[in-house]
């Protein structure tokens, strides 16, 4: 394909999703039209309409989940909705872990400061060992009882375990590509 060919493909496609945009109906018929004589651009047509159909799918699945977790948090109020993150775990994810599944005993600074914690995009630090973390915290955070970063720490580790489960499920389940047929 030369340069000048793979130019007006672009600028073919350009105009399709623009006619696509503004509803022209005779504009698409013309690019399709074209699109019958040359094979380059009807690939290229088609890869606009796998790229907007994936675009909606998305865009359902994220409206279809919004409606039923709004269902599940109106007539299921104790239940946990548990959505997968899509970064690394932050403070206020397991902030809001340890208000879900608050540990006993923990004194009132440490519920204040979990409560402050909620917010916080902050991510996690590699090393989650006990001293390590505690120190990395109360140098963030500032200091409180012992118990309350050792509920912290194991609250971090469940939800590392979980999001790490999420990703191999996701994996596991992702479908074969689908065979090329030749009709």
């Amino acid at each position: 394909m030369t340069p000048q060919h793979r130019l007006r493909i672009d600028l073919d496609t350009a105009a399709y999703l623009d006619a696509l945009l503004t509803e022209d109906a005779d504009a698409q018929a013309r690019l399709w039209a074209r699109a019958a004589t040359d094979p380059n651009l009807l690939a290229a047509l088609r890869e606009v309409h796998a790229g907007l159909l994936e675009e909606n799918e998305a865009a359902d699945r994220a409206a279809t989940s919004a409606v039923i977790a709004r269902a599940a948090e109106t007539h299921l109020p104790s239940a946990e909705l548990v959505r997968p993150t899509a970064g690394p775990v932050t403070v206020g994810d397991v902030a809001n872990e340890l208000f879900r599944h608050t540990p006993d005993r923990l004194p009132p600074e440490a519920h204040a400061l979990n409560e402050r914690l909620r917010t916080s995009g902050e991510p996690l630090p590699e090393d989650l060992g006990l001293s390590k973390l505690t120190a990395w915290a109360e140098a963030k955070f500032g200091p409180t009882a012992a118990s309350y970063w050792a509920a912290f720490r194991a609250a971090a580790l469940k939800l590392e375990l979980r999001q790490a489960a999420t990703v191999e499920f996701a994996l596991a389940a992702r479908s074969a590509p689908k065979p090329q047929g030749n009709g």
